[in-house]
C-alpha cells in the first residue's frame, strides 16, 4: 500500500468534500523540500514572498504548495578560526575579529 492510500484511510475525509481534493496533492515524504534562506530574506516580508514564488515556481505552481511540505530554515552558519575570527559562512563577512 503507498502513503498516499495509507494517509486516505486513515484520515477520514468530510464526505461534502469528497471528490473536491485531488489525491496527489497530499504530502508525501518524497515530496518535502527543505529552503534555507538568509535572515536578511526571512524577515523581509515582500523579499520572503518573492523567494516563496520563485521555489513554487520551480515546483510546477508559482500560486500554490499543495502536496509539497516546505520547510523553511533561517541559515545560522559561523565558522571559528583557530585567533577567534568569526565569520558568517552565508554572506562571507568577518563578524569579529579576535
Amino acid at each position: 500500500m503507498d502513503i498516499t492510500n495509507l494517509i486516505m484511510e486513515e484520515t477520514p475525509m468530510d464526505p461534502s468534500l469528497k471528490g473536491s481534493v485531488s489525491i496527489g496533492t497530499w504530502p508525501t515524504p518524497e515530496r518535502t523540500i527543505r529552503v534555507s534562506l538568509p535572515g536578511k530574506i526571512a524577515y523581509d516580508l515582500n523579499a520572503f514572498q518573492k523567494a516563496q514564488a520563485t521555489i513554487l515556481d520551480r515546483l510546477g505552481c508559482t500560486a500554490c504548495c499543495s502536496g509539497w511540505d516546505i520547510r523553511f530554515d533561517i541559515v545560522r552558519n559561523f565558522a571559528v578560526d583557530e585567533n577567534l575570527h568569526i565569520q558568517d559562512l552565508v554572506s562571507g563577512v568577518v563578524v569579529t575579529e579576535g
